[in-house]
């Protein structure tokens, strides 16, 4: 599509939502929908408006997490609080959407003593019914080809991509820049060098869209954006081997 701008289908039945600086995605099945994360506002008013007004007010079956910073689980309470949708995290990440650990601090040591002020106002509401996937597993859309997990940890360590067809749902482990894939930001990557090999891995999957968690979404030709990032990054393909 060449009108590509947020809050508007970009693909066929697939909807790209964007809450202040973040994207979350929507993906049709039926006559039912399939969330890609929750957004940053935590009653998911970006969403739940766009499915309202767009969506014909239907029903979201499913939500799956690409990982758990808050600018992504935001709405996540609210929605399952009124809609009790499945919801799907890797194990790992869902300690943290469930409210049994809580988040790192960003990787800068003027902001911590800030984050841990204002941790408490910033810190979604958790979550406690949540399904594990991990590498390899299929989530079922009964409507259509099913979601394929890949574990894509260092931004967190649980951090999950989901394939479907040729689209890949990112989140933070790949994210788009002016057309070009990036690394996501380190202020708040759990470990960078698991982050730089799932960067790697990312580009040997066979997908030509790219929507990430933040940035345009890439809707052709995605792989090749991530292997010249890989290139451009100078990332040693031995990081990550099969």
């Amino acid at each position: 599509m060449s009108d590509l701008r947020p809050n508007s289908e970009i693909a066929e039945g697939i909807h790209w939502i964007k809450d202040i600086y973040v994207n979350a995605y929507i993906v049709e099945s039926g006559e039912d929908l399939i969330l890609i994360d929750s957004g940053f506002n935590k009653k998911a008013k970006p969403i739940l408006n766009y499915i309202r007004e767009e969506l014909e007010s239907r029903n979201i079956k499913k939500i799956l997490l690409t990982h758990h910073h808050a600018d992504h689980v935001g709405g996540l309470h609210h929605l399952h609080n009124h809609l009790h949708t499945r919801i799907f995290s890797s194990e790992q990440d869902a300690l943290y959407i469930k409210g049994e650990m809580k988040r790192p601090p960003p990787n800068n040591f003027i902001l911590k003593p800030l984050y841990y002020i204002l941790r408490p106002l910033i810190t979604p509401k958790p979550v406690t019914q949540i399904e594990y996937v991990a590498e390899g597993e299929i989530i079922e859309d009964e409507n259509d080809v099913g979601f394929e997990v890949h574990s894509l940890p260092g931004h967190t360590m649980g951090s999950l991509g989901f394939l479907k067809n040729n689209v890949l749902f990112s989140g933070d482990a790949g994210v788009s820049k002016e057309g070009d894939v990036e690394l996501g930001v380190k202020l708040f990557a759990e470990n960078m060098n698991v982050a730089r090999a799932s960067l790697v891995k990312m580009s040997k999957l066979k997908f030509d869209l790219l929507l990430s968690g933040h940035g345009t979404p890439i809707l052709e030709d995605a792989q090749q954006r991530a292997l010249e990032a890989v290139e451009r990054l100078g990332l040693d393909e031995d990081l990550f081997e099969e």
